[in-house]
């Protein structure tokens, strides 16, 4: 979200069209249409109410349309003083934007919206520029924000540029902010804290971070696995949503799974894990039976009982940690089972390709191995291993989280329905 799309949307409320608004800002009916469309996908609600046709946008905004119009007013009645060194410390509209009370805002000219827009200044300069006060250092910040320094120095320096002061007094020691600079702050939080309240979510920030929904998965044992599958469509699944904000995945051991997401360097997980710590939830993504994976060349009469099969192959066990090694311990147990050798390794598709290499046998759930190149033997169907979506209970509010949770389920639907768009392979087992 960025102050032209704000810009695009107020001038189209105010017009009542997109040609009028797209006439009076300079700028194509398709860069106002669009900006729309990208505020409601990135909002999850509708803002303007449509003609017949989809593209006719009439200007008459929906009632969170309202919300957010009275925010962007206020907002850029914000941008203005500080285009024109008027600035304050903190807005000059305080309005609870939910109350049935309505008072009557100051309008925008066309000319205030366009010099707004031409100025630069923008939402990511300013969480820039308050996350170096914040750190208290350029390096700081650029590292907080994934960033290299000479792009956060450039922006601050185009901020300087826009409201014409320095903002910030520099030193071996790092940066202070000047009494500029610290108006700035203020007004920037204050408007930080209305967004959040019109986006209905504490824990994003369009201005104090900048950051993607991250998403951590354990590592799928193939490129045709259930997980593999699961993810390539998901990240399809985001793109074509166009939600906001964009998702990255990492794939790591379970055990770093639940650390990272303590650490907050996960939003979400997907793992294996049974015994999660108390503040997480979770939702049940899959559950898998598992298999004896044996070399495909092995001589063993199905008749033959687990344990003495076993006690001829060396076995292949995935770290401890693990969901699938706490049911492989298991079974062993349960069957008294002692394999004539252990290996273990974090990485199932180096525990696949041991089985395949005719080093070892292993446990693995159904859909994490191609039938064709290994001989699979299912256990008792009281073993099965779940797929699990967790999260921090801190988070459970968050539009990301929600928007992930409903997007898997919807994925996992179609694949057991049969219509999902992505091609699975027919050795892969559907969730």
């Amino acid at each position: 979200m960025e102050l032209s799309a704000l810009i695009y949307f107020v001038s189209l409320v105010e017009h009542k069209s997109t040609h009028d608004a797209a006439t009076a800002l300079n700028v194509s009916q398709s860069t106002i249409s669009h900006a729309v469309s990208t505020l409601e996908h990135s909002m999850a609600a509708p803002l303007i109410a449509r003609g017949q046709h989809r593209r006719n946008h009439t200007g008459m905004a929906t009632a969170y349309g309202q919300n957010l119009y009275r925010s962007s007013v206020m907002l850029l009645h914000w941008c203005n003083d500080l285009l024109l060194s008027r600035t304050s410390q903190v807005p000059r509209f305080r309005l609870n934007l939910y109350s049935s009370r309505r008072v009557a805002l100051p309008g925008l000219p066309d000319e205030t919206l366009r010099r707004i827009l031409d100025s630069g200044l923008s939402l990511r300069m300013i969480a820039q520029f308050l996350t170096v006060c914040e750190a208290g250092s350029i390096m700081g910040a650029a590292r907080k924000l994934l960033l290299t320094q000479p792009t956060v120095t450039r922006q601050i320096r185009k901020l300087e540029n826009i409201v014409g002061k320095s903002l910030l007094v520099r030193s071996a020691c790092g940066v202070q902010p000047t009494a500029s600079a610290r108006q700035l702050i203020q007004g920037c939080q204050s408007i930080d804290r209305m967004y959040r309240q019109i986006m209905k979510d504490e824990n994003v920030s369009y201005f104090l971070q900048i950051r993607a929904l991250h998403l951590a998965a354990m590592m799928p044992s193939s490129p045709d696995s259930s997980l593999t599958i699961l993810l390539a469509t998901l990240v399809s699944y985001w793109r074509e949503k166009r939600f906001s904000p964009p998702l990255t995945i990492s794939t790591t051991a379970a055990p770093n799974i639940i650390t990272g997401l303590i650490n907050a360097d996960f939003d979400a997980g997907l793992c294996d894990l049974v015994d999660l710590p108390a503040d997480f939830q979770s939702i049940n993504v899959e559950t898998q039976q598992l298999h004896l994976v044996l070399p495909r060349n092995s001589q063993e009469s199905p008749a033959m009982s687990f344990p003495l099969i076993m006690e001829r192959h060396v076995l292949a066990v995935p770290g401890f940690g693990t969901g699938l090694r706490r049911l492989t311990d298991m079974f062993m147990e349960n069957e008294g089972i002692i394999p004539a050798g252990m290996v273990e390794t974090q990485s199932l598709s180096l525990l696949l390709r041991l089985v395949m290499d005719g080093t070892c046998c292993a446990l693995l759930p159904a859909g994490s191995f191609n039938p064709a190149m290994v001989r699979a033997l299912p256990l008792p169907k009281r073993y099965r291993m779940t797929t699990r979506l967790v999260w921090k209970t801190s988070r459970a509010d968050s539009v990301g989280i929600e928007r992930l949770k409903d997007s898997i389920m919807d994925i996992q639907s179609r694949r057991t329905r049969g219509n999902s768009t992505t091609i699975r392979p027919p050795h892969v087992s559907a969730a």
